[in-house]
């Protein structure tokens, strides 16, 4: 593994690390820093677990360098700083606040200041080098003039297939859109879909990948050869689920093995493990609960050392890498892994590298007979999700929820109102309709057709409005999308055709938003001109001509438009 000191990092930087008990870089950090040291734009695959807060954070905050200072006196405490030059996007504000509390120890060992923009963070925004927004409060903070992007020497976007998911994927384009040329541009995503391949081919020229794309691409994959365990666990419930699996008897004299993801984490695990009367020793000791081995060990070099095969291997947190993960746990059996919600695309990932199936513990439950078929039908159910299905967003939204509940009791309660599940008032009286229809249906020969409410909702309805702005102000879709998005909070996928003109511009919205879209857009500045928003009136009049009667002259005495001169026509027409 590459330490830390062989990436060329600045001392303040490494000294932090050292506190912090970290040494060895994963194999993503070690691809990576030295990229973003250089100030290369980078596109990376790669989700929680791999290290990738610390991989951007480290590089980037490597090449930042005091601005020189501009004055005779220093500034003063209370004014604003020079301006935000990190601006780091994540999908919610939970992430911003994980990720702001993760970078703070370097960030200041570096002499700069950082704040999240959910307002719990005393820094103001102006005066804090480094941001850590959602795209939503990102938007918010320029329109307020507390961000300036023309002073951003970096732009890191941290989990952009979620940010998709979230709706707010026309706010990141148009960020990016509005930041200096010269800035630095990092994507992190643990998907590549063809939305964020699009921005990439726009926004984010000559960047690195990682991992970069194999030449050739293999038609037969290769077949995974063995099976790892998992097991859902906030930070909370860890410890208490590891005392579980040591509680139970013990099938051999050798004791399990923990790995941690670094010494100083094992020794507060062994210390918690002891308070709870554990004993905690050597593999060599058939007395020991448990042995707690270095962060870097792996199954080989345990049994090439001792003579001894670990009777289980646990990861208390999710390996960085393929590499680690197979090393732990490839030809055991037992192994398991606790893994935090976020994680677990991370956890997929790493596995199918390592040629390893990752399964999750289940209990057997005892069903009732009636009952059988369709709860075995809604395992499948969950099966297929759990195998085919993105959840990276989905773990964020309940990750408030992580943090105060054991994820099995989310997972229940989720489960219970799925299968609560009644027809609506609508349904049920359709329903009932068609029963009672049917043996008069049958006696005459007529069909039975269900109502329109058991055809499923009706599409949604857009209408058309008018934006004061246009092409001669330099206007694009993106901004649109953006400025009404970053408004409204309303989805970008409620957001139609857009027609950009002249001097003005139409965008369709559904029906349902619009009144919401007039009252916050109206009156705000697109592209450095105050617009009016209104419904489009053309469009009014045009569905309201076909209506009026009466002969032309009598349509202007009315006010409506004047008669026209007959045309005159070349004979032979």
């Amino acid at each position: 593994m590459t330490a830390f000191d062989d990436l060329g990092l600045r001392d303040e930087l490494l000294r932090t690390l050292e506190e912090e008990n970290l040494e060895a870089a994963t194999a993503l950090q070690a691809a990576v820093i030295p990229v973003l040291r250089r100030g290369g734009n980078l596109v990376a695959r790669a989700s929680s677990g791999a290290g990738k807060t610390l991989a951007y954070g480290l590089g980037v905050l490597d090449r930042l360098r005091a601005a020189p200072s501009g004055g005779e006196a220093e500034e003063d405490e209370e004014e604003a700083s020079g301006g935000t030059r990190v601006l780091l996007l994540v999908p919610t504000e939970e992430e911003a606040e994980h990720a702001a509390v993760s970078l703070f120890p370097y960030v200041q060992a570096t002499g700069f200041s950082i704040t999240a923009a959910d307002g719990s963070w005393a820094t103001p925004l102006a005066r804090a080098e480094v941001l850590v927004a959602t795209p939503g409060s990102a938007m918010e903070a320029v329109r307020a003039s507390a961000m300036k992007l023309d002073t951003l020497e970096a732009l890191v976007i941290d989990g952009a297939r979620a940010i998709q998911e979230l709706g707010a994927w026309e706010m990141v384009d148009t960020l990016l859109d509005h930041i200096p040329r010269d800035a630095q541009r990092v994507l992190f995503t643990s998907a590549l879909t063809d939305e964020i391949e699009d921005l990439i081919d726009r926004r984010i020229k000559r960047a690195l990948r990682y991992p970069s794309a194999p030449a050739v691409a293999d038609d037969q994959p290769p077949v995974p050869d063995g099976e790892v365990g998992y097991v859902v666990a906030t930070e909370r419930e860890k410890i208490e689920l590891l005392a579980r699996l040591l509680s139970g008897r013990r099938e051999a004299d050798v004791p399990p093995v923990l790995h941690c993801r670094s010494d100083e984490r094992a020794a507060q695990v062994a210390e918690l493990l002891t308070m709870r009367g554990f004993l905690v020793g050597e593999l060599s000791d058939p007395d020991a609960d448990i042995a707690v081995v270095a962060a870097g060990t792996s199954r080989a070099e345990l049994v090439e050392e001792g003579g001894i095969e670990p009777a289980r291997t646990i990861s208390y947190d999710v390996p960085p890498d393929a590499e680690t993960l197979r090393a732990r746990h490839a030809g055991d059996p037992k192994a398991v892994i606790f893994v935090e919600p976020r994680e677990l695309p991370h956890l997929h990932d790493i596995a199918r590298q390592a040629l390893l199936v990752p399964r999750a513990f289940t209990a057997p439950a005892d069903v009732p007979t009636g009952h059988s078929a369709r709860l075995e039908q809604f395992r499948q159910e969950l099966q297929r999700a759990l195998r085919e299905e993105d959840l990276a967003a989905q773990i964020l939204v309940l990750q408030p929820l992580l943090d105060e509940h054991p994820a099995v009791e989310i997972a229940a309660a989720a489960t219970a109102l799925l299968r609560s599940r009644r027809p609506t008032p609508a349904a049920a009286a359709t329903t009932q309709t068609l029963a009672a229809a049917a043996p008069a249906a049958a006696a005459t020969g007529a069909a039975v057709s269900p109502s329109r409410t058991d055809a499923g909702p009706a599409p949604a309805t857009f209408v058309r409005l008018y934006v004061g702005v246009g092409n001669r102000d330099g206007l694009r879709p993106g901004d649109l999308v953006g400025a009404i998005a970053g408004e409204t909070n309303i989805p970008g996928s409620r957001v139609g055709k857009i027609d950009i003109r002249d001097n003005f511009s139409i965008v369709e919205v559904q029906a349902e938003v619009a009144e919401q879209v007039i009252a916050a857009v109206n009156g705000t500045t697109i592209k450095g001109r105050s617009v009016r928003v209104d419904y489009d009136r053309g469009a009014d009049r045009a569905r309201r001509a076909p209506e009026r009667r009466g002969p032309p002259s009598e349509r202007s005495r009315e006010g409506g438009s004047r008669p026209r001169p007959p045309v005159r026509r070349p004979r032979g027409e």
